[in-house]
């Protein structure tokens, strides 16, 4: 075999496995997608909200010395809706839902699609007072909004449930993961117990800021 074949042939092995490795590269950027993003509502989703904004969102908060707000949200009666309209129906006040709160939320707070119904908004520098704020403003948006449902339109209520992450000290020994897993796992509950009310309520767990 003459020499020229051999570049040849080596010269196709490198187009093959550069063709492999733009294929590959395609795919890792689309699986990034997936993972970061709610295919639903287009925003961030739970996985990413929790393994890559929440501990960048704490370890922020810790190096300016200030604290945040987290607000877990979910519309009322979704179970009765997908009962009398369908499933189709569910998506749409999900998506709407969605929109609205894109459209409210303020310039510096973040909005997560966390699951199902359940959304996040986090409001940074917060503190007690910017919590209860945000929460009747939320609430009073929504309430004066009609969401399409089928082929009618319907009113929601909300259930919330409201946490503040205060900063620790720098040198404090933070283990943002472990602060990540139970601030979700607080917003979860106090989300559980506004339902468990009947729903239209804010449950808010301040006891990390008390401490």
């Amino acid at each position: 075999m003459s020499g020229s074949e051999d570049l040849e042939r080596l010269q196709t092995k490198i187009d093959r496995l550069e063709r492999e490795n733009e294929k590959l590269r395609i795919s890792n950027r689309r699986w990034i997608r997936i993972a970061g993003t709610d295919d639903l509502t287009g925003l961030p989703n739970g996985v990413f909200f929790s393994t890559a904004l929440l501990p960048q969102i704490i370890s922020a908060a810790n190096a300016e010395g200030q604290g945040f707000v987290c607000i877990m949200v979910a519309p009322d009666r979704l179970g009765d809706i997908n009962q009398k309209y369908g499933s189709e129906a569910e998506d749409q006040i999900v998506n709407g839902l969605s929109e609205y709160l894109k459209e409210n939320v303020e310039a510096d707070e973040k909005l997560v699609h966390i699951d199902g119904a359940n959304f996040v908004v986090i409001v940074p520098k917060g503190d007690q007072a910017q919590a209860k704020r945000r929460t009747r403003q939320i609430r009073a948006q929504v309430v004066s909004r009609h969401f399409e449902c089928g082929d009618e339109a319907v009113t929601l209520t909300l259930s919330m449930g409201v946490t503040i992450q205060p900063a620790e000290s720098q040198g404090a020994g933070t283990k943002v993961k472990e602060v990540a897993e139970d601030l979700l796992r607080r917003m979860g509950v106090a989300l559980d117990q506004a339902k468990k009310q009947g729903g239209d309520k804010v449950v808010e767990d301040f006891e990390a800021d008390e401490a």
